[in-house]
């Protein structure tokens, strides 16, 4: 007597629907923790960007207010471009208004179109990004979305 090796058909939609189930549940953590990271590295590109203004106003009476901003007192000095390089953001800085400026924001907003458009901490939307410093003081926002 022969018999029949193999899997019948219900054996296999079981099969498939748990593999839908794990799925399910899986993928949203894995896109959070994908949004979580980028949004860790271009953290880490903003905190750059602040330690090269702080080089810049070194040398310079103002900060820079732009990324290829020249100092007008020392013509070979220019701010650099952008520290952060993928495209799941777009980072700007800028600085008050006045030739004495002593502040400057740095500011990184999630490209449309991507992922990070979604990207939540604790219920608040973490875009954009904003690296303020003032008379001394830096403030991060939304506070929720910075890394502790």
């Amino acid at each position: 007597m022969s018999r029949n090796r193999g899997f019948t058909l219900i054996e296999l939609v079981i099969v498939v629907a748990i593999v839908a189930i794990l799925a399910a549940i899986a993928l949203p953590s894995y896109l959070s923790q994908l949004r979580k990271g980028r949004r860790s590295d271009v953290e880490q590109a903003m905190l750059q960007a602040a330690m090269l203004q702080e080089r810049f106003r070194a040398d310079c009476p103002t900060y820079a207010s732009a990324f290829g901003f020249t100092c007008a007192t020392v013509a070979t000095l220019s701010f650099a471009s952008s520290p952060y390089t993928s495209g799941y953001y777009t980072v700007t800085t800028t600085t008050a208004a006045g030739s004495e400026s002593t502040a400057y924001t740095i500011t990184a907003t999630a490209s449309s179109g991507k992922s990070q458009v979604n990207d939540t901490a604790n219920g608040t939307a973490c875009t954009p990004l904003t690296y303020t410093y003032s008379a001394g003081t830096t403030t991060k926002s939304p506070s929720d979305c910075w890394a502790k």
